[in-house]
């Protein structure tokens, strides 16, 4: 036993470092979840309380939250940057703004808006823009997604904490409230919602909520009688809202009429906006029905923004009718001009060279003879700052197509108090809080 002992005390360096070795190997590995469950727990000891239930995050049970917690500033590379994982796409941006570059130094990825679809979209696009493009179809296509919808200014200070501070969340609470985009002009309160933070957390196309629901859509079959240039995107806004889509080209393949819940026009594409009626769609209504219902896009336009879906009868503003008389005047709905602008809009316009007012549209007159279109507008008072006083007993004045300077922006008091785009002067605004009378004379 002695020889046995001295044989292991005295051992070769060879064996030595073999042994060095093997102890090596069967130290605890460090696997991706060890490491992951301790950054974990130092991470919920350094969040502040606000962080753990914000009023814009991803829940537990979305399968990428793990992915993006934090990211740190060592090297804000393409691949590690805060954006890493995202999809974006955008509309009505100034070129020298550079978007694409920023996307792509924090991280992030430009796609398409007609790369995604609602199964695409979730969990990962997020859609940046102005709040004028509301009437874009790429506008549109974010709404019927929906896909976070963010002021593209939003980028500029997601940087500027991420330099600052080292560190920056995607899904931070503070920067999305200031910063998120009004779903479009919501015609039946007169103002413009922002988008829910509790819509955008779950990714909730119009009719869902919290991942659960119907698209406002559903089951619906719905044509569609548009020109080549609105067609392609108008179907996957409304396939993305549920709907099944008949196009000219998809009736003509099939025999007899098709059955459709309803058909959907642009009626700017129209008499008497325009001489005669469109080609295709004198040859889409053939297939369908007399008892079909035909409609502006604006009934989905306004479902959309809604989040539900409007009754397909009943409503006059969103009727459409082919069988136009000539006459050398008559109400409409719609008009194009540089932009469309419906009953309903808030608007910006002109009266004499140096003083611009504000108002509501309650009334277009289209007249013939190359006269254009006159307007009826109730004014909306200043009252200070960037309030507006919104009341139905304000005088209303006429005024003709060529005054119209665009649309205004007027938002709900408590939206408006949180935005974080305002301008810094009231005199240069086209953003404004919605004041009631009653509120006004306090």
């Amino acid at each position: 036993p002695k020889s046995v002992s001295k044989r292991k005390q005295q051992t070769s360096p060879k064996s030595k470092a073999k042994q060095q070795t093997s102890s090596k190997k069967r130290a605890p590995k460090i696997t991706p979840e060890t490491k992951f469950e301790c950054s974990k727990k130092q991470k919920t000891k350094a969040q502040p309380e606000e962080h753990l239930s914000p009023s814009f995050h991803q829940s537990q049970t979305q399968c990428v939250e793990d992915n993006h917690k934090t990211y740190n500033r060592r090297s804000p590379g393409q691949k590690n940057g805060p954006l890493s994982g995202y999809s974006f796409f955008f509309s009505g941006i100034d070129s020298t703004f550079l978007i694409e570059e920023k996307i792509k130094r924090l991280g992030g990825k430009s796609v398409p808006h007609n790369f995604l679809t609602v199964q695409k979209a979730n969990n990962n696009a997020f859609f940046l823009s102005d709040y004028e493009s509301w009437r874009k179809t790429k506008y549109i296509y974010a709404a019927a997604l929906g896909t976070p919808m963010l002021h593209y200014r939003w980028l500029v200070e997601l940087e500027q904490e991420f330099k600052e501070k080292g560190e920056v969340r995607i899904f931070n609470s503070k920067l999305y409230i200031k910063y998120r985009l009004p779903v479009g002009l919501d015609l039946s309160r007169g103002i413009y919602p922002l988008q829910r933070a509790s819509h955008a957390r779950f990714w909730d196309p119009p009719g869902c909520m919290k991942g659960k629901g119907d698209t406002v859509f559903h089951g619906m079959t719905i044509a569609l009688a548009l020109d080549q240039k609105q067609d392609t995107d108008w179907k996957m806004i409304l396939r993305a809202c549920g709907a099944t889509v008949k196009t000219l080209s998809d009736v003509q393949k099939g025999k007899g009429k098709i059955i459709v819940d309803c058909c959907l026009f642009a009626s700017t594409s129209l008499p008497p906006h325009v001489i005669s009626t469109p080609a295709y769609v004198s040859k889409l209504t053939q297939y369908i029905s007399d008892d079909v219902p035909l409609l502006d896009l604006a009934w989905a336009h306004q479902s959309i923004i809604q989040r539900k879906c409007l009754p397909l009868v009943g409503e006059d503003r969103y009727s459409v009718s082919l069988d136009h008389r000539l006459s050398n005047k008559c109400q409409v709905f719609s008009i194009k001009k540089d932009r469309r602008y419906e009953v309903g809009d808030l608007v910006q316009f002109s009266r004499g060279p140096k003083t611009t007012s504000r108002g509501r549209v309650v009334g277009i007159v289209s007249e013939r003879q190359g006269k254009g279109c006159k307007l009826e507008i109730q004014l909306l008072e200043s009252n200070k700052g960037f309030e507006l006083v919104d009341c139905p007993s304000t005088a209303r004045i006429v005024v003709d197509e060529s005054s119209l300077q665009g649309n205004i922006l007027m938002l709900g008091t408590k939206d408006f108090h949180k935005l974080g785009y305002l301008p810094k002067s009231s005199d240069k605004s086209n953003i404004f809080d919605q004041v009631l009378p009653k509120e006004s004379q306090m």
